[in-house]
């Protein structure tokens, strides 16, 4: 499995001027928040993930285009059995 963005998600990731941290669910109920740095959105994704495991991670640059950050080590889920004993 390839951990390393690509040229091209690499150069928005560098460049990147704010993130967005988003739960994903159906029906139009997805909420996004939008952080301006790093460590800030690795601390929300970390703190999300625990509770919402559809959670979405994303740098965006100056000219609004988005680079996946789930596949980097700083943005991979948590551990999905822990969600799974939380839903009684």
């Amino acid at each position: 499995m390839n951990n390393k963005p690509n040229e091209w998600e690499q150069g928005i990731i560098d460049n990147a001027v704010e993130y967005s941290i988003m739960e994903w669910r159906s029906l139009d109920r997805s909420t996004k928040t939008i952080v301006k740095t790093y460590k800030e959105a690795k601390e929300l994704y970390q703190k999300t993930v625990k509770t919402h495991r559809q959670t979405l991670a994303y740098a965006i640059n100056k000219d609004g285009r988005y680079a996946n950050l789930n596949h980097l080590e700083d943005f991979k889920g948590g551990d999905r059995w822990a969600i799974k004993d939380q839903v009684k």
